[in-house]
Order: C-alpha cells, then structure tokens, then sequence
C-alpha cells in the first residue's frame, strides 16, 4: 500500500470547522483508502500524484474536515482490511453497498450510482429479437440462453436473482472473449459495459432494460459512529448549492462522457439513481 499527504486548503466548498461543530485542536490525517487504477474516477496524474473524482471528493472532505488527508494507494481486495488494521481510515474507492459488506463496514449515504446493463451477442441479440423494449424477465427467459459473469458481482447475482444460471468465470477478460466468439450470449455489468461495447461494436449491443442500479458510499471500520455522521454530513454537503457536486461538473463532465461512451452524459447521470429504477441490495 503507498500513501501519499495531502494538506486539504480551506476555501472552494469547504466550510470552517466551527461551522461544522469539528475541534479546533489540530488532528491527525485522515487516511483514506482507494485504488488508484480507475480512472477518470481515481488514477494518477503525469506525475504519479493521485487524481480523479474520487480523489477530489477526498480532498474536499479535507476541505469540509479541516482535515489533512492521506492518500492510501490500496488495491481494491484489500480496502476493507486496510480499515480493519488501521492502515485506513475511510475508503472512497465507487465500493457498492451489499449486505455481505455491511457485516463488515458501516456505510455513509451513497454518493455516485451505477446502472446495470448487459452485454449481449449480436447475433444471440438479432436471432431472439433483442430490444431495450423487452421485458426483463422474457429477455433473461429466453430458450438457450448462455449467461456468463465474474464471480462475485452483478454479473451474477443479477441474473441469478431472475432463476438463470450462469457460468461463473474469474477474470472479466474471458467472459469478454466468450461474448465476441458467441460461446456465451449475455454478460451483465456496470457503466463499464458501455465501454466495452464500444469496443467490440461489430458483435455486441447493449441491453438497457434492467431496473437494478447500484449505490456507491464511503465506509468505515463498524462502529465507527462518530466518523460515519461526518461523512454523512459532508455527502448531503456535496449536493447543496455551491458544495462539491455543484462545481466538479465542469471539470468532469467531458471525462465522464467519454468514460460512459456518451458525450451527452455527464457527472450529474452518476450523482443522481436512474428514475424508476430499484437500487440492489
């Protein structure tokens, strides 16, 4: 794990510590956990410095603390043990909120969410007449369908939760490949299914008619109260007039679009939960 200090300035959308009933008393950092392989949410700049959404989030809750803030390079298998032996502090790594988590880590109120999608097998997709208009149970009943997933996430849990069985794989890469020889027909993902159509348009569409979206929160070590309620405090910050999210559109819209694959979206369709939609749990 690297971390690397950074002093959070007050000023921008930062509030005063007394504003925020914080001790005037100088604290220690706050260490926060992410991996720094995602962009344009974390990654690193040409220097190697930490940067992305995510990290900015970060230091704008530096900002709301009057905090310094940490960065802790972990990867993502490792986030929630990096809180249980006090490598860590909080992670701010797009974590999702399941239950098999909760047992583990106390959640703050989400802050991006992630549609669902699948990827399916244009010609699976042309021979069963595929559309976003199908029904979600009759496009997870059709007759032979092949559905592989990456163990451990929606790609599975998703699918299975409609009574399909799935060929369980352990690296995202092969369900890929067995999507664009036609040896599977269906992969379920996140927004970063749109990315991989995108470069596989010749034997891919997206299917876009699942409701189930995922929440993503900030986490701390269970029981952790006191952290928690500032977190919180800072996430409904984030959506107020002059806070975070109000002022980071400019900077990230362009990256976000091109990240979804879709210049007319922006940071704003990952703040908000799709309307009519059903958050997973």
């Amino acid at each position: 794990m690297a971390a690397v200090l950074m002093a959070a300035t007050l000023g921008g959308c930062a509030q005063s510590s007394q504003e925020n009933g914080q001790s005037q008393e100088k604290e220690e950092p706050l260490k926060v956990a992410m991996d720094l392989k995602f962009p344009p949410f974390t990654g690193t700049d040409e220097n190697g410095d930490p940067a992305g959404l995510e990290v900015d989030i970060a230091y704008a809750l530096g900002e709301y603390l009057d905090r310094e803030i940490e960065i802790v390079n972990t990867d993502f298998s490792m986030l929630i043990t990096s809180m249980e032996t006090g490598e860590a502090d909080v992670v701010i790594s797009d974590m999702t909120i399941k239950e098999e988590r909760k047992e583990k880590v106390d959640f703050s109120e989400p802050y991006l969410y992630g549609r669902t999608r699948a990827l399916v097998n244009k010609d699976f997709a042309e021979k069963s007449h595929v559309t976003n208009e199908m029904a979600l149970e009759e496009f997870f009943g059709i007759e032979g369908e092949r559905v592989v997933g990456l163990a451990g996430t929606i790609s599975v849990s998703v699918p299975q939760s409609y009574g399909v069985e799935v060929e369980e794989v352990t690296e995202i890469a092969s369900a890929l490949m067995e999507i664009n020889q036609n040896t599977a027909d269906v992969l379920v993902g996140a927004n970063t299914i749109l990315g991989d159509h995108a470069a596989n348009a010749d034997t891919t569409i997206v299917y876009e008619g699942i409701k189930e979206y995922s929440q993503s929160a900030m986490a701390v070590k269970k029981g952790n109260t006191e952290l928690l309620e500032q977190l919180n405090s800072f996430v409904e910050f984030m959506y107020e007039d002059g806070g975070f999210y109000m002022e980071a559109g400019d900077k990230y819209d362009q990256a976000i679009g091109e990240y979804l694959q879709d210049e007319s979206k922006g940071l704003e369709y990952m703040i908000y939960p799709p309307e009519g939609g059903v958050p997973e749990v």
